[in-house]
């Protein structure tokens, strides 16, 4: 089986929803925006890093257990409305 039946195979069960996303990530692999999208998120995250570390510096912290607590409590309520 050749690479072009195998995607075929795969493609041709999806929703034509779906098919419409693969034919767009296609496109977007084909026009190279891919590679500008990912240098583009990669540098947000690298700015995001850096401001935590200079907030780190600065004494600016946050008990990670109290987030994570948070966090949970926050996931419990969403669903316990999900489930209403």
């Amino acid at each position: 089986m050749t690479i072009e039946q195998a995607i075929l195979e795969k493609v041709r069960v999806l929703s034509p929803e779906k098919q419409q996303e693969v034919l767009a990530f296609i496109d977007l692999l084909q026009a190279d925006e891919w590679e500008k999208l990912y240098k583009g998120k990669f540098r947000e995250l690298q700015q995001e890093i850096h401001i935590g570390i200079e907030a780190a510096d600065r004494g600016e912290l946050v008990d990670a257990e109290a987030v994570f607590q948070r966090l949970r409590e926050k996931l419990q309520q969403k669903r316990a409305q999900a489930g209403q």
